[in-house]
């Protein structure tokens, strides 16, 4: 691996944090690709486990994420690939689903994390070549990069690595699943998960101290990047599991599920919102999946190429080039996401799945002086894709008194890595 300088990471408290290190050679950026600006900064937040009903509605929970609504472009037909976690986690990052990386449909249970990271690596580079996630393209590309992950307080936080490796919890699985029984000794909270930190996955990061230190950080450190101007070009940020609404109630006796995400984004989102709309940014707030009963789909990210089956979960998209009130009803999924975040970093090849999948439009503005976008019906929902009568929000919930926290084979697979991980 060659190390150069790319980002200088800014300290939480007065120490300072390694130079990021490339764990690939860098090249020259790309230009704007099919109708998608080019942007400066690329951000990913991830959340757990909602239904579109019950996320968008203004009986929500999430009376926050939902008065924001209004400031972006609301994506109401916007869908999982898959079931639990970390299948989609990998779709988002790589492009990759399906039989290519089968453990996966179970967040890799009863398996060690090296068995897993090499059963994705091998597929990501079958299937991706030498570039086998979002990261190396974006290293390639001369560009830097982050994972910030909530509820770590040292880089490159994981369960042991190593071939003999055996966890707690799920023997011989990977014991650092969160839900309040992760192991605390390793920088790690008790809600820290290995399985919604995609980039541990790829054996050319977690493999390479140096490269994994630098790009996988805590998310502590990213208000000290934003103070700091040095938010990198592409961030993908997942909150603990308490955080990101999976567990209900929390480890620590918060209510969970969408009450405690949305306390989470009230907490955190203002200053990262703010530097985007002044830094030529964009913020996509998602969920990995909907619930296991929800198994529709749509598009191309799902097993070889075709529809998923993670339901639909809808995504806010907020940021300097984006509509504001717009919606736009076309079906999309993580494939469309993935493909959609490597047309803004002027990237032209698209990885796995990405590569037929639709990139995001209809939500850019101004596509003209003074227009709206209020429907897109470019893209047809894939099997099982129902697309309803679009959602109205919870835009006007009164601002309440908050507590901040801190700072088929496949589906049934699904379903019993779920109640084995669930308290």
């Amino acid at each position: 691996m060659r190390i150069r300088a790319a980002l200088t990471v800014a300290a939480v408290a007065t120490a300072a944090a390694p130079l990021a290190a490339a764990c690939v050679p860098a090249a020259a950026a790309g230009a704007s690709l099919e109708g998608v600006p080019r942007v400066e900064h690329v951000v990913t937040l991830v959340l757990e486990n909602e239904s579109f009903s019950t996320t968008w509605s203004p009986s929500s929970p999430a009376a926050y994420l939902n008065s924001l609504v209004p400031q972006g472009a609301f994506l109401p037909d916007y869908y999982g690939t898959g079931h639990v976690s970390l299948d989609n986690y990998v779709a988002m990052t790589s492009g990759l689903a399906g039989p290519q990386v089968a453990n996966t449909y179970t967040d890799c249970l009863g398996i060690n994390l090296y068995t897993c990271v090499q059963e994705v690596s091998t597929a990501a580079t079958a299937g991706n070549g030498s570039t086998p996630s979002i990261a190396d393209q974006i290293e390639n590309a001369g560009l830097t990069w982050k994972q910030y992950a909530d509820g770590s307080t040292r880089p490159c936080v994981h369960d042991d690595y190593s071939p003999a490796a055996t966890g707690s919890g799920i023997p011989p699985g990977d014991s650092y699943q969160g839900n309040g029984g992760t192991p605390t000794n390793n920088g790690a909270g008790p809600d820290y998960a290995d399985r919604h930190v995609p980039f541990l996955y790829y054996s050319n990061i977690i493999g390479d101290a140096a490269c994994c230190d630098a790009h996988l950080r805590p998310y502590t450190e990213l208000g000290a990047d934003l103070a700091a101007n040095t938010l990198p070009a592409y961030s993908f940020i997942t909150p603990d599991t308490c955080h990101d609404g999976h567990d209900t109630p929390c480890s620590g006796g918060g209510p969970g599920g969408l009450a405690s995400a949305d306390l989470f984004l009230r907490a955190n989102l203002a200053p990262l919102l703010a530097y985007l709309r002044t830094h030529d940014g964009v913020l996509f707030v998602t969920f990995d999946e909907g619930t296991p009963s929800d198994t529709s789909g749509c598009c191309t990210g799902g097993p070889a190429g075709a529809g998923g089956f993670g339901g639909r979960v809808g995504m806010l998209v907020l940021g300097a080039p984006v509509l504001a009130h717009a919606t736009v009803a076309t079906a999309y999924d993580h494939a469309s996401l993935l493909r959609t975040t490597e047309d803004m970093l002027g990237i032209s090849a698209h990885l796995g799945n990405a590569a037929t999948a639709s990139p995001i439009t209809g939500i850019w503005a101004p596509p003209a002086a003074g227009s709206t976008v209020s429907t897109s019906t470019s893209t047809s929902p894939g099997a099982g894709a129902t697309p309803s009568a679009i959602a109205t929000p919870n835009t006007s919930a009164p601002a309440a008194t908050l507590t901040l926290l801190a700072p088929a084979t496949l589906l049934a697979g699904a379903a019993v890595s779920r109640r084995r991980r669930r308290r």
